[in-house]
């Protein structure tokens, strides 16, 4: 009985948005932060893998865990009201100004707008900085997550499918793997590449899916450029 009364509780406020079940259903431009989550029979449940979500323009999306991976890309939200990732699905229960509701067969997940200051824009320092050299893996351990890539023609394309978005580096380990690049929609538990050494020259030696070959251009202050043929990716450390 808690449960449905709950449900009605919250649905409520989200009538008028389902009154055209087959308009196309976009979330405006927004950040949001998980405050609070239960469990499928309404009970509270204690987290401290604080979901965050941004929308953004075009149908495309920033979300991540505190302490995890960030996952970048586009979203869809079918007739059903089914929020599609790519990496992970929740049904809409509410959608309001200053609330949305997740569910999934774990529970419901409420939101509201995240007013910190998480989500600041990156300004690089452009002053002259020195670059130290890459001589050892140990130097680039932990998670690294791509903010932004270039290609050295402006008109150029990047394939989604290939492109880096993530690299988590361990350093030595008993399998030889010194870590993962996460590309495309990887699964956090299924890197499609890992490390199998760093050269001489600053070159990652990645194998996989296929063999890639990564320059390393920096690795310093919380900051890595990686080239890959005519494509950089910038990188910064997720805390």
């Amino acid at each position: 009985m808690r449960k449905v009364l709950l449900i009605l509780i919250l649905l409520l406020p989200f009538s008028a948005y389902c009154k055209d079940k087959h308009k196309p259903l976009k979330i405006p431009v927004s950040r949001w932060k998980e405050v609070k989550r239960m469990k499928p029979d309404s009970s509270i449940v204690a987290f401290t893998d604080t979901l965050y979500v941004s929308f953004k323009k075009k149908d495309s999306f920033s979300y991540h865990n505190l302490n995890g991976f960030i996952y970048n890309g586009g979203y869809t939200i079918d007739e059903d009201s089914l929020l599609d990732f790519g990496t992970a699905k929740y049904k809409i229960a509410v959608k309001r100004p200053d609330a949305l509701v997740f569910t999934n067969e774990q529970g419901f997940f409420v939101l509201a707008p995240d007013l910190s200051d998480t989500a600041k824009i990156i300004v690089l320092d452009t002053t002259t900085e020195k670059l130290v050299p890459v001589a050892n893996i140990d130097q680039m351990i932990g998670h690294w997550t791509v903010y932004k890539r270039t290609t050295k023609d402006q008109g150029g394309t990047i394939d989604p499918a290939t492109s880096i978005t993530a690299l988590y580096i361990t350093g030595p380990s008993t399998d030889g793997k010194l870590g993962y690049v996460y590309g495309g929609t990887d699964a956090k538990n299924n890197p499609s590449w890992f490390i199998k050494s760093l050269g001489n020259d600053q070159v990652l030696d990645c194998d996989g899916k296929n063999q890639r070959i990564l320059k390393v251009n920096k690795c310093q202050k919380g900051e890595m450029i990686l080239e890959e043929n005519d494509v950089k990716y910038f990188f910064k450390q997720f805390k």
